[in-house]
C-alpha cells in the first residue's frame, strides 16, 4: 500500500502579502516627500541658472551696444529697451533673451543697470515664472537673492 503524501502549498499566505504592502506603503510615505522636495530644488536651481545666463547675455549685449556706439542715453537693460526710432529702431532686450537661449515665456522681465563709464552692470532682476532673482555685485562678484511673489 502506498502512503499518501500531503501536497505542498504553493504560494503565499493572505498575512504575508498584507506585511508586504504594509511595508511598501510606508516606504512609500518615506519616499515622496523626500522626492518632492529634490523636484522643488532642482526648479530652483534650474531658474537660478537661467538668471545667471540672463544676466551674461546682458553683459555682452551693453558691450555690444558700446562697440557700436549705440548705447548713448541708455542707463539700463530691460526686456523692452529698444535704441533708435521708425525702422532704424532696434529691441535690444530681445537681444538678450535671444543669446541666453532661455525660455522667453519663463522670463517674465529683467532689468539691469550698468556704469555708464565702464558700461559693467552693476545690479538688477531678473523674474522667472513668480520668482524674482535680485543680482547685486560686490567687488566684482554678482550674487543672487530669490524671493517668490506672495
Amino acid at each position: 500500500m502506498r502512503k499518501m503524501r500531503k501536497e505542498s502549498k504553493k504560494g503565499f499566505t493572505l498575512v504575508e502579502l498584507i506585511v508586504v504592502l504594509v511595508i511598501l506603503a510606508v516606504l512609500a510615505a518615506m519616499l515622496v516627500p523626500a522626492l518632492t522636495g529634490y523636484i522643488k530644488r532642482a526648479r530652483e536651481e534650474k531658474e537660478y541658472q537661467t538668471a545667471a545666463t540672463v544676466y551674461s547675455a546682458a553683459q555682452a549685449v551693453i558691450t555690444d551696444m558700446y562697440g557700436r556706439d549705440k548705447i548713448t542715453g541708455v542707463t539700463s537693460l530691460t526686456k523692452n529697451t529698444t535704441v533708435g526710432s521708425g525702422s532704424a529702431a532696434h529691441n535690444y532686450g530681445s537681444d538678450v533673451l535671444n543669446l541666453a537661449g532661455v525660455d522667453t515665456n519663463a522670463v517674465t522681465s529683467f532689468t539691469f543697470k550698468f556704469d555708464t563709464t565702464h558700461y559693467i552692470i552693476t545690479g538688477g532682476s531678473v523674474v522667472i515664472n513668480d520668482s524674482t532673482y535680485t543680482l547685486t555685485i560686490n567687488n566684482g562678484v554678482p550674487s543672487w537673492t530669490a524671493a517668490k511673489a506672495s
